[in-house]
C-alpha cells in the first residue's frame, strides 16, 4: 500500500489514529523504535509459542498463540487482499477453505501493546477488522504494526495535512 494513493481524509483519519497510539506508548520514537524491534526478530514474533513480546520500551501480547502455517495463510491473503481488494474473492475452493479457516482462528485474537512506563497508555488491536458486514479484512494498524515497511509508518505520522 501506497500512503499517497489514499485520499485526504483517510490520511489524516489514520495520522491522527496512529499519532495517539504513538504518543501513548511514549512518543514517535518509542513508536519507531517498537516497529524496529518487531523487523529485527527472526522468526516473527508473532509465533512466539507464549504469546509476548518484549521490545526495548514494553512488551506486546496476544490472547493465544499462532502457527506458521496459519500466518503465511494471513501473509497471502492479505497480499491478495491489497491486490484485488478481497481476501476470497476468486480463490480455488481450498484457498477459500484455508483463508476461512484463518479467520476464524483469528478472529477472536486481540493484541495490546504495553509500554514499561507507568505513565503510557497502553492499546489493543485486533487483527481482522469486521466493521462490514460479509467484508472481512486485514487491520490497518496491524499491518502497519506487523508488516508495512516502517517508512510507511514514519510517512503517515509526519503527515502533514490541512486540519
Amino acid at each position: 500500500m501506497n500512503f499517497n494513493d489514499l485520499n485526504t481524509e483517510e490520511q489524516l483519519q489514520l495520522h491522527k489514529e496512529l499519532l495517539e497510539y504513538a504518543k501513548g506508548i511514549g512518543g514517535i520514537n518509542p513508536f519507531l523504535q517498537m516497529l524496529e524491534d518487531i523487523r529485527a526478530e527472526k522468526p516473527k514474533p508473532l509465533l512466539n509459542k507464549t504469546a509476548i513480546f518484549h521490545y526495548s520500551s514494553g512488551k506486546i501480547l496476544w490472547s493465544k498463540s499462532i502457527f506458521k502455517e496459519t500466518l503465511e495463510i494471513l501473509y497471502n491473503a492479505m497480499r491478495k487482499e491489497e491486490r484485488d481488494g478481497d481476501m476470497i474473492d476468486g480463490s480455488s475452493p481450498k484457498e477459500y477453505k484455508n483463508v476461512m479457516n484463518m479467520m476464524r482462528t483469528l478472529k477472536p485474537i486481540t493484541i495490546t501493546v504495553q509500554p514499561k512506563d507507568e505513565n503510557g497508555k497502553s492499546f489493543k488491536l485486533d487483527i481482522l477488522d469486521t466493521t462490514e458486514e460479509k467484508k472481512t479484512k486485514v487491520s490497518l494498524l496491524f499491518k502497519i504494526i506487523f508488516f508495512y515497511n516502517v517508512d510507511f509508518a514514519k510517512q503517515v505520522l509526519m503527515y502533514k495535512g490541512k486540519e
